[in-house]
């Protein structure tokens, strides 16, 4: 509570000078006018609003005063059709830094005189036409159009959504091509590891079969001589084949 007071003393310090002075014990500082007062609470009008302070902060009180006070009891003289004279309050409330009260006294001018150029001026009206309106009417009424927070022609609202169009579809232009380009990688990486896993699994040698079965082009002979070894089927001896006799 104490640094958000001294934060908006900080602000508001300029705007109500010469006022009453409200000393907290903080440090901070409240000038304006004073506009109730209890045992718990003080009220302080600084201009721009007003603001209660716990009566418990307050160091102390130096009665004044302001600008605030002063406005008040110069409007509180003036006619409502005082055109001249409410212009002058707000040019003296304007330089007193009370802006909330500036704007009032400017538009109780306009309020008996609509086409007062330096009320309006004061207010940043234009005129258009021979009409006074505010910045923004002008604007409309000259045909312009608000984009993104700017005035611009129609024909330069045209090529401004034009160009935004175009910067939307060469984003998902650039979007698309990313993502094919991203599942083509993908595939590539699983072709090349089914490829990696099939050059290993043909590096296996198959279980159940001799090393040298199926090896040559030809058909496979197998041994006409005498096989030896324990296990080996006996072969019967075969007697010499006789020669015939030659007649003499």
């Amino acid at each position: 509570m104490k640094s958000l007071i001294v934060g908006l003393t900080a602000v508001i310090l300029p705007l109500a000078a010469f006022g009453d002075e409200v000393y907290l014990k903080s440090g901070g500082q409240l000038s304006g006018r004073i506009v109730s007062r209890s045992a718990t609470t003080i009220e302080v009008d600084v201009g721009a609003g007003r603001i209660k302070v716990p009566a418990s902060t307050v160091l102390r009180i130096e009665e004044g005063r302001s600008a605030l006070q002063e406005y008040e009891e110069r409007a509180g003289q003036l006619a409502a059709g005082d055109v001249a004279g409410w212009v002058a309050l707000g040019e003296w409330a304007s330089g007193k830094g009370l802006g909330t009260q500036a704007r009032e006294a400017y538009n109780r001018a306009l309020k008996a005189s609509p086409n007062d150029p330096r009320a309006n001026a004061a207010l940043g009206n234009v005129q258009v036409d021979g009409r006074w309106m505010s910045e923004d009417e002008s604007y409309r009424a000259r045909g312009y159009v608000q984009y993104q927070g700017d005035w611009v022609t129609p024909a330069e609202h045209q090529a401004l959504l034009r160009e935004s169009a175009a910067a939307d579809e060469q984003a998902r232009v650039r979007q698309e091509t990313d993502s094919r380009v991203r599942e083509a990688e993908a595939r590539a990486d699983e072709a090349e590891a089914r490829a990696r896993q099939a050059e290993a699994e043909a590096q296996q040698p198959v279980e159940g079969l001799p090393l040298w079965y199926g090896w040559g082009a030809g058909p496979v002979a197998w041994p006409t001589g005498p096989i030896v070894g324990p296990g080996a089927p006996a072969r019967p001896a075969t007697r010499p084949a006789t020669r015939p006799a030659v007649p003499r």
